[in-house]
């Protein structure tokens, strides 16, 4: 019973967008998933995974703004602009 736990928790945790941020400056990024809002705070350089888990999804971040994106998705931050790798 616990091993099949674990494994349906494994298992939808590997279909959810990975946001990496290349910049050197932390962004605050709102998400769209659904009718539901959230948002997350992205470190310089650093990486949020598991957001999106049912898509499509809307990023975005202060002048800039991504749609349409899959629940398995990678995108990227670079140069203020967040975008599809």
């Amino acid at each position: 019973m616990k091993i099949s736990i674990l494994l349906a928790l494994l298992g939808s945790s590997a279909f959810a967008t990975d946001v990496i941020n290349q910049d050197s400056k932390s962004y605050k990024i709102t998400i769209v998933d659904g009718g539901y809002t959230s948002t997350k705070t992205i470190g310089a350089r650093g990486s949020i995974y598991g957001l999106c888990g049912s898509g499509p999804c809307t990023f975005s971040i202060k002048g800039s703004k991504l749609s349409g994106v899959g629940k398995n998705d990678r995108i990227v931050i670079s140069g203020g602009v967040i975008k599809r790798p």
